[in-house]
């Protein structure tokens, strides 16, 4: 009974320090204002977005100007393989003769390869700088209506299960997007 006793008394001294700190987090909780929470549908409004519309359509302007380049080269370098092929079936040429256009041929070969990736370099980077000032473009309208509208927590609806109408924010910051940034010109690389 001695040791229950000396127990008893250290556990209800410990609960009674204990338990007003346990209690406190939840007061404290209540005193904290409550979320008020925006949805926004971020690849709908870049899907949307005339600026986005702009960016697509000048990739595609500029991929199908290269295409047309690189296939002037391709249909070149097949006529200098089909000559260089004729030459040597005809033995107009001399071994050492063949074998240096072949070589010139082979270094046109890789030039031309260097200049598809080059391309496709110069398309990826622009199309990834459009974007980027897109999406810049849409935080600082998101924002701005959080604060118009004292929005505390904004969300994209793809974290989202179900969304009452009310909370969603796309429309307005789509909306505003085009107003701000109707045309979005490209920066495309040296060529």
């Amino acid at each position: 009974m001695r040791i229950v006793r000396p127990l008893l008394f250290v556990s209800l001294l410990v609960a009674a320090v204990l338990l007003p700190q346990a209690i406190s987090p939840a007061a404290n909780a209540q005193e904290i204002e409550p979320a008020i929470i925006g949805i926004v549908e971020i690849q709908a409004i870049m899907r949307e977005a005339t600026a986005a519309k702009s960016i697509q359509g000048q990739i595609e302007a500029r991929r199908t100007q290269y295409q047309a380049e690189i296939s002037a080269e391709e249909g070149r370098l097949r006529e200098l393989e089909q000559e260089l092929a004729r030459q040597r079936s005809g033995s107009v040429l001399l071994p050492e003769a063949y074998a240096k256009r072949r070589r010139d041929f082979e270094g046109d070969v890789a030039r031309v390869q260097r200049i598809v990736v080059d391309r496709r370099r110069e398309l990826d980077q622009a199309y990834a700088g459009g974007v980027r000032l897109l999406q810049i473009e849409i935080s600082k309208i998101i924002g701005e209506i959080a604060a118009e509208k004292g929005i505390t927590l904004v969300l994209p609806q793809t974290q989202t299960l179900f969304v009452d109408k009310s909370l969603r924010i796309s429309r307005e910051v789509l909306k505003r997007l085009d107003e701000r940034l109707p045309d979005l010109a490209l920066e495309f690389g040296p060529n």
